[in-house]
């Protein structure tokens, strides 16, 4: 059981005939000891409050320290997500890249081998075309020789 500032006040003490305390000095003394236990109780309860406050506050604190946790940890996913994300679209980019590229690659190795064939058509068709002349001339130059060579033998 507690003992309050006024149990100390109102506390009353036998005296001996022989052995007696100076009441004066006790009442003093007891008058002392309540007002000190007095504040000690104030400041006991002042300190209460505070330290209910500040667990309180400690509480938000946690509380906001937790959720900036939870924040942080959701935001590390997410950018590695997003890294992830990033790094399979540039992946899937240089893929498509490099498809489109061996068909422009296809296309134009077509269109050389096209271009080569149409060169050695050409090529063809020139030789033929410089034989068939070739024997064209040829042909009127033994005609002429014939006919020139007839005329002058023919006169003689």
């Amino acid at each position: 059981m507690r003992i309050s500032p006024m149990d100390i006040r109102q506390q009353q003490f036998t005296i001996r005939v022989l052995r007696g305390f100076d009441r004066q000095e006790v009442d003093t003394f007891l008058e002392q000891v309540a007002l000190d236990y007095e504040q000690l109780i104030k400041e006991n309860a002042l300190l209460k409050e505070q330290l209910a406050a500040l667990e309180e506050r400690s509480h938000g604190i946690e509380d906001r320290e937790k959720m900036l946790q939870d924040t942080l940890v959701t935001t590390q996913r997410l950018s590695e997500e997003m890294k992830d994300n990033a790094r399979r679209e540039a992946n899937l980019l240089i893929r498509e890249a490099e498809l489109q590229g061996d068909k422009l690659l296809e296309e134009v190795r077509a269109e050389e081998a096209k271009l080569k064939a149409e060169i050695l058509a050409l090529k063809r068709t020139r030789r033929q075309l410089a034989e068939g002349l070739r024997l064209t001339l040829d042909m009127y130059q033994r005609l002429v020789a014939e006919e020139f060579g007839d005329a002058a033998a023919g006169p003689h």
